[in-house]
């Protein structure tokens, strides 16, 4: 080791400075590889994962406004429901039974309790109770059914509410 030093003590300054300007290059890149290029792959994975988020923050707020605001919601159910009651607020019995009227057998519509007979196949009689639903008389509380020749003979008693 002394001989290296010896032949580097006897070359020129200007070959000496060179070679310590070398080392300290080859310092350099060596204390950047081993220091910070770990710090620089990390940070670069930080800024790939923030990206991505930015980006998953963008798509939300997207579907968000894509959605309409609540106060909307809330006047286009309004809406939605208003007419359900005015439709049943519009329906009649009379009109019931004209939209029926091929398959009524009578209508005793001055009787205490009203009287209803009709003929019907059982795929006509289950929905017959949501039309009455929707007329202002209440939905029978007393109804006799019989099959006769492959039809349903329905009777009802269409009561009030405060009919004893």
């Amino acid at each position: 080791m002394n001989d290296v030093l010896q032949r580097w003590i006897a070359l020129a300054l200007m070959w000496r400075m060179a070679c310590l300007l070398g080392m300290s290059l080859l310092l350099l890149i060596l204390a950047w590889w081993v220091l910070l290029r770990p710090q620089q792959q990390v940070r670069a994975s930080q800024l790939h994962q923030q990206a991505a988020m930015s980006q998953q923050v963008m798509q939300r707020q997207q579907l968000l406004a894509a959605r309409p605001a609540i106060n909307e919601l809330e006047l286009e159910i309004a809406r939605l429901q208003q007419p359900a009651v005015e439709v049943a607020e519009q329906a009649t019995l009379e009109a019931l039974i004209t939209a029926r009227g091929d398959q009524l057998e009578s209508w005793l519509p001055d009787n205490q309790p009203q009287q209803l007979q009709l003929r019907l196949g059982w795929m006509q009689f289950v929905p017959l109770f949501s039309e009455l639903a929707l007329t202002r008389l209440p939905v029978p509380q007393r109804f006799e059914l019989k099959e006769e020749q492959g039809a349903l003979h329905t009777q009802l008693w269409l009561e009030d509410d405060n009919a004893e």
